[in-house]
């Protein structure tokens, strides 16, 4: 019985050497290694930039932009997805024409490009291989609106049924959806879904802090700047399809010019815009991004600090007076608000007969 126990370990361990050399083979001569198309998509992305400038397109012609992580077997990369408006004159042909030698010179190649004359529309997808690295529409449209107005929504990311609300209302808002919440992920999902603008409502700490709580993952004052550029991070990387940033709370943090200059300086190299919430009227965060070279935007307009539907049916009337009035507005509402809903519903409709059009914050980026 030892000899047969002796005989079938000997059998065992060589059975063992023979599958781990087969298996190291595999890695090393066999598996095709992982592939990493991100820098190829960056190319790709800043080409068709170029093109597009060309052709006189800039911030203000963007309707949606966003990026994601992809991953197919051996290889990862980053698909950008881009709608933008261009002028009724341009020959949409001669833009395709554009966009496939810029695409071809980075080593890519067009997968499919469309143009239709009935919708004014350019559709193109470019890559290399069986990957789709863009995704682009070239919307062919007269002039810009005359008077345009942004609505962000803040606070989201605990209520599924705010947001299905919102949606009904089918207008362009901007979803500022706050991290590490329950519905977090699947609400900036759902938003991009239909169409609409997802950004990260980022915490920051108030003067009043630590009697008033920012809540999680804020950014801090005692933080350090790799503290502050980590949590930007998490906090990016958990809500898919960000396009940009706006302060929760954070009348302290915004005051600083130090701290503004940590939090601008990750969403620049990340190119994401940031809009200023004005929670404090000493806020430096405008001043800072345009020195450092962000898009950004900020609040004019708090729709909802009283709970109170003629109250806000009150600031829409102002919102709409100052799109009038300059051509462009920024306002803010929350989701948490349920007479923000019902003013919106009824006001909506009047900024239409005045000529207003609401539209993402991107579009209203300096």
């Amino acid at each position: 019985m030892k000899k047969k126990a002796k005989a079938f370990l000997r059998s065992l361990i060589i059975v063992s050497i023979i599958g781990l050399g087969v298996y190291y083979v595999y890695l090393t001569y066999i598996r095709p290694p992982v592939v990493d198309y991100s820098g190829m998509s960056s190319k790709v992305d800043q080409a068709i930039d170029l093109v597009l400038v060309s052709f006189g397109a800039t911030n203000d012609n963007i309707i949606k932009v966003f990026k994601e992580e992809k991953k197919l077997d051996q290889a990862t990369w980053i698909q950008t997805t881009k709608e933008i408006r261009i002028a009724e004159t341009i020959d949409l042909s001669e833009a395709g024409k554009a966009l496939q030698k810029a695409i071809e010179a980075q080593g890519a190649r067009i997968i499919t490009l469309t143009v239709d004359a009935a919708t004014n529309t350019l559709s193109l997808k470019a890559g290399v291989k069986n990957i789709i690295l863009e995704i682009l529409v070239l919307r062919r449209q007269s002039n810009l609106p005359k008077y345009r107005a942004a609505i962000l929504i803040d606070d989201l990311g605990y209520d599924m049924q705010a947001v299905t609300r919102l949606l009904a209302l089918r207008e362009p808002l901007t979803f500022a959806i706050l991290p590490g919440e329950r519905y977090s992920k699947v609400i900036a999902e759902k938003v991009n879904k239909a169409g609409y603008e997802v950004i990260l409502h980022q915490p920051m700490e108030p003067l009043g802090y630590p009697k008033e709580d920012p809540g999680k993952r804020a950014i801090l004052m005692k933080m350090t700047s790799a503290a502050v550029k980590a949590m930007l991070l998490k906090n990016i990387s958990d809500i898919p399809f960000v396009d940009g940033v706006n302060n929760h709370m954070g009348s302290k943090v915004t005051e600083n010019e130090l701290k503004m200059q940590e939090v601008m300086g990750v969403l620049k190299e990340y190119k994401l815009l940031f809009v200023d919430s004005r929670t404090s009227t000493k806020s430096v965060a405008y001043k800072t991004a345009k020195k450092m070279g962000l898009r950004i935007a900020y609040n004019q307009v708090f729709l909802d600090t009283e709970d109170n539907l003629g109250y806000i049916k009150k600031q829409l009337d102002l919102v709409a007076k100052i799109a009038v009035k300059n051509g462009r507005v920024v306002a803010i509402g929350h989701c948490e608000r349920k007479e923000t809903l019902l003013a919106l519903q009824e006001k909506l409709p009047e900024f239409k007969k005045l000529g207003i059009t609401i539209v993402p914050v991107s579009q209203l980026v300096e």
